[in-house]
């Protein structure tokens, strides 16, 4: 849960940051250069240089963290422009379903009953969100949407790729590969996706606190808890996040929500928490965690 909390405090961040002259694009790469950074010489503290992946396997999380934590939470934070945060997190909350879909194509992992009906209502859920916003902002929902998509495609591969290294030294590679991606869009890239970064003090402390809070201290949060307590219920938990988001948009940033939303929010995280136990259901009757196909539900969440 304080794993959930933390990614959910990810638009509020965003809000302000903006107020502080930063775009998206500055502030997430200030964000993800500041965790590699940090996270690089806690590695080297820990374990200095031992136990790193061959280079095959390190290409591969480097690569992973290069798109992954790329594009998916880069139009995450361009959708907040259109849309309220709490109808971007439950929208973007398809994320799952699609996870499931995908890994049902490339691995041939049906899903059973309770899960295929979880999709199904997950959709529901989401459409019933996604209705509620006016003509002005369906741009907003295309980017929400393609969002979760490169999000989805994230967490299946990942789950083929989770394995290869220790969970420390995976972030730190993956957040490495995210933070060069930043640093060579903004110095190459086109201009329409040139950053701005914060132009006082105030700025750059909040970018420092969401990198510790959201970068690292939630990942570490968020796989603590799968040590724990399994990834089945680990992803179940998580919807959380989705809640703090929506109480933070209500009481902090002026945003309102409906009743329509509110049952259509309550759809589509009542649904994860079904999948959630689903699989946890699973783990127990195994005796194991489940491969990728369970890893598509939550592996490393994007906020």
């Amino acid at each position: 849960m304080l794993a959930g909390a933390g990614y959910g405090t990810g638009p509020w961040f965003a809000q302000n940051l903006e107020r502080n002259g930063a775009n998206p694009m500055g502030f997430l790469t200030a964000r993800f250069t500041m965790s590699a950074i940090i996270l690089i010489v806690i590695r080297l503290i820990r374990m200095g240089a031992t136990n790193l992946p061959n280079i095959q396997d390190a290409l591969k999380i480097f690569l992973l963290g290069a798109f992954g934590f790329f594009i998916s939470p880069l139009l995450y934070f361009i959708a907040l422009h259109d849309l309220d945060s709490g109808l971007v997190v439950v929208i973007f909350y398809i994320y799952p379903a699609l996870a499931v879909m995908l890994s049902w194509i490339i691995y041939q992992h049906k899903p059973n009953l309770v899960i295929s009906v979880c999709l199904f209502t997950t959709l529901t859920g989401v459409w019933l969100t996604a209705g509620q916003v006016g003509d002005g902002n369906f741009s907003g929902i295309i980017i929400t949407f393609l969002s979760a998509v490169f999000h989805a495609a994230y967490v299946v591969a990942a789950g083929s790729i989770s394995k290869k290294s220790d969970p420390l030294t995976m972030l730190t590679i993956a957040l490495t590969g995210a933070a060069v991606t930043f640093i060579f869009v903004s110095l190459l890239g086109p201009s329409s996706l040139n950053p701005e970064f914060p132009i006082n003090t105030q700025g750059w402390l909040l970018v420092v606190a969401m990198a510790f809070l959201i970068t690292i201290l939630a990942t570490a949060l968020f796989f603590a808890g799968i040590k724990r307590i399994g990834p089945g219920v680990t992803s179940m938990v998580e919807t959380f996040e989705a809640v703090v988001t929506i109480s933070i948009g209500v009481m902090l940033m002026n945003e309102t929500v409906t009743t329509i939303q509110i049952l259509g929010t309550v759809t589509v995280l009542g649904s994860i928490v079904a999948i959630g136990l689903a699989e946890s259901r699973a783990e127990k009757q195994t005796g194991k965690q489940p491969d990728s196909h369970s890893g598509t539900v939550l592996d490393l969440p994007i906020s």
